[in-house]
């Protein structure tokens, strides 16, 4: 790859190296509109972030679609899939798997003459950042939210692309970091459901390390812990930036505070909306709808483990409402654990903690090489840096 100083040329999509040559949309794109309702075809939907995917078998929308003379379009290997209404916020994938989709017929479909561009380089071009904004700024629609690009002015587009030899090594580049990102994400998963089945394992007692031999004394959570005053801060004052971490009624902690209300180990409980139990060692802050606690005698982190591995259990019985879920605090307060002695409860909660340490290592590499991943988008697909061919 070479960072070239050369003549470029400004377009409707920003500045592009001279020799990027235009070419209309529909001198390429061949449309496809093969409709089926054999159910014996899996059902297959468009996402943003993981495109043309496989719906669940138990996935049933038929009663939504029943009405609809071709209710599904078959997508094949090689095939091209957008939505209208979403394909500005990228709302587009490359299907490459041999098995056949029915997706609704409301998406769009189409294959790309591969004598003219390349594949793989149309998807990541399609996808960047800058070809994102020209789809907002020619998206149609009274409403702002129900704007969308029609297929048949899709196609009137006429874009720049680089030389088709330019083309495949962008596209083998990018491929490159693509199969390294998605082999780290099946290590994740698989180590995600390793920890899962030692958790249940460990944390029921089926496995048990041969110098522990006492029986388990089972209590009720509202005797082993102790609770925090509630702080006064709203979910709303989390910012992305900020000293120290913020848990909201949410799975994530993504969210950041410039001060803190809690100086301790601690379990921090949703009280609304989805069970869920952050674990935190130090100083952080929650909004006012999380409940914070910590234990009398027993080790924090072990019954941290204890309760996420019931988050299924406490969901059904212990979250109620007919509107919004929310923690029914006396049959929280009143949940059931079983407890070993605290030695072996020290012991499973470093077993489990080093499995949480592999896992957000591993986490935190794939999202360097996504960071990496979206650099080399930004410089190849706009031709800041080309590549020799």
């Amino acid at each position: 790859m070479e960072n070239l100083k050369e003549e470029c040329k400004k377009t409707k999509i920003g500045v592009i190296p001279e020799d990027w040559e235009e070419i209309p949309l529909h001198s390429f794109i061949i449309e496809q509109k093969e409709y089926c309702s054999d159910e014996n075809i899996s059902l297959g939907s468009l996402t943003i972030g993981k495109g043309v995917i496989e719906k669940p078998a138990q996935y049933n929308r038929e009663h939504l679609v029943k009405n609809s003379k071709n209710p599904y379009k078959i997508v094949n290997c090689g095939d091209f899939v957008y939505n209208p209404m979403n394909l500005r916020f990228g709302a587009l994938g490359l299907y490459k798997k041999n098995k056949p989709l029915r997706v609704s017929s409301y998406y769009n479909i189409f294959r790309v003459d591969t004598n003219i561009v390349d594949m793989d380089f149309v998807y990541y071009f399609f996808k960047s950042k800058r070809v994102l904004h020209f789809y907002n700024r020619m998206a149609t629609g009274s409403l702002e939210e129900k704007k969308r690009v029609h297929f048949k002015d899709f196609l009137k587009f006429v874009l720049h692309f680089p030389p088709l030899p330019e083309q495949k090594k962008i596209s083998k580049i990018l491929s490159t970091w693509d199969n390294a990102i998605e082999k780290l994400e099946e290590l994740i998963n698989k180590k995600i459901e390793y920890k899962k089945g030692l958790m249940q394992k460990l944390l029921s007692g089926e496995l048990r390390f041969p110098e522990f031999k006492e029986d388990w004394e089972v209590k009720k959570l509202k005797n082993i812990i102790l609770k925090f005053p509630k702080s006064n801060y709203k979910a709303g004052d989390g910012k992305t930036e900020g000293k120290y971490t913020f848990y909201t009624n949410g799975s994530n902690n993504d969210l950041y505070i410039n001060d803190y209300c809690y100086n301790a180990e601690a379990i921090i409980a949703n009280t609304g909306g989805i069970p869920y139990f952050h674990y935190y060692n130090g100083k952080f802050s929650t909004s006012a709808d999380c409940m914070v606690f910590t234990t009398k005698t027993d080790i924090v982190k072990f019954v941290y483990y204890q309760l996420f591995n019931n988050i299924n259990k406490i969901n059904k019985l212990g979250f109620t409402g007919s509107g919004l879920k929310h923690l029914d605090k006396k049959w929280f307060d009143n949940f059931k654990i079983p407890l070993p002695p605290l030695q072996e409860q020290q012991k499973i909660a470093e077993i489990l903690t080093l499995q949480d340490k592999e896992i957000q290592l591993n986490k935190n590499k794939l999202k360097l090489l996504k960071e990496q991943k979206k650099g080399l988008m930004q410089n190849l697909l706009t031709g800041k840096i080309r590549v020799k061919t």
